[in-house]
């Protein structure tokens, strides 16, 4: 037997990453079926795909997803393979409620809203930056200098919480009030914009140009007079201002107040997954960020019914698992042969 590393299109690779990632959502449902009643699973599935609530719930929690891993789609385009979308997402939440139920500035609505999102926006570009400039004057590796940072948001949020923020006798902030939540067809438009944005960026400018040559070639970029700091800045700003925007409109659409986190939420990290399983394809992002929130009420759904919280989370995984196994069968080719002795 003979294994052949063969050089497969973008194409091809989101095509199998799509087959893997249902396969693996088949054989999850599968095995939860086995674990309860399987008519009981069945009716929860077909509930979050058939009624407006869990859709609607879904396309909510995909935003914070979906501008995460539209951002992530230029960074890793250009080997800049950053995970620090969590902390982001979780800052932009954060600094959202601190202006609206916090900071005592009192503008008009829509003003409010529209001052509040450039404040998450920066605050997440910024955070970013910091891996970006890591990487070009100090050399350190960007997954654990983002993996680290993501951290340091999540406990510096938690202490907010715990002291300044926090209302009455449980830890728990001020809500944003109603005036101020975001309807889902908002949000419906902004993952439209955002996606068709990214697009642009990539396919229509000189910096998206830049972007696939130095993450192709970085010898031929520098050659081509590419400044890879200029990259790698660039791309690392969009990430963090997108993933910032990604939590201040999960703050004003469905969470609404912030309680202490004893592990990240996982919509920065679920973000990576999907710029990841969608081969760094705006569109296909998009549509997986909706794909992965299904699964977020899917579970909420299960757990309703009995299903342990450890599968729930196990799902995930699954998934993961199978669509490497898929896509490594678009990039490589098993031969067998029969051999004389």
């Amino acid at each position: 037997m003979e294994v052949l590393e063969k050089r497969a299109t973008r194409g091809e690779i989101i095509l199998k990453a799509l087959i893997g990632a249902l396969t693996g959502y088949i054989i999850a449902i599968i095995l939860a079926s086995i674990i309860l009643n399987p008519s009981d699973v069945l009716r929860s599935v077909l509930w979050v795909y058939t009624n407006t609530t869990p859709i609607t719930t879904a396309i909510l929690f995909s935003i914070p997803i979906a501008a995460s891993a539209l951002g992530l789609t230029l960074a890793y385009r250009a080997k800049f393979i950053t995970i620090g979308a969590e902390g982001q997402v979780i800052l932009g939440s954060a600094v959202t409620l601190w202006f609206i139920a916090y900071s005592g500035i009192n503008l008009q609505l829509p003003f409010s809203i529209l001052l509040a999102i450039i404040l998450a926006s920066i605050l997440g570009a910024l955070y970013s930056l910091i891996v970006a400039l890591l990487r070009i004057y100090a050399g350190a590796n960007e997954i654990l200098s983002s993996l680290m940072l993501n951290f340091i948001a999540m406990y510096t949020v938690n202490y907010l919480i715990a002291t300044s923020w926090r209302i009455g006798p449980f830890t728990i902030t001020k809500s944003i009030p109603e005036e101020y939540r975001l309807s889902v067809s908002f949000i419906i438009a902004t993952l439209i914009v955002l996606t068709l944005l990214t697009w642009f960026i990539l396919a229509r400018t000189r910096f998206g140009l830049s972007i696939e040559v130095y993450g192709r070639a970085p010898r031929a970029a520098e050659t081509y007079g590419y400044s890879p700091k200029t990259i790698i800045i660039g791309v690392s700003i969009i990430s963090g201002l997108m993933a910032g925007l990604g939590g201040a409109l999960a703050m004003l659409s469905f969470q609404h107040h912030l309680t202490p986190m004893s592990s990240p939420p996982g919509y920065g990290y679920m973000g990576v997954l999907v710029a990841w399983l969608s081969a760094n394809n705006p569109i296909i992002a998009m549509v997986a960020s909706i794909f992965f929130s299904t699964i977020v009420v899917l579970g909420r759904t299960l757990q309703a019914i009995g299903v342990p919280l450890s599968y729930v989370l196990a799902i995930q995984s699954m998934i993961v698992l199978s669509t490497l196994v898929a896509v490594a069968t678009a990039k490589y080719t098993i031969r067998f042969r029969w051999f004389k002795w």
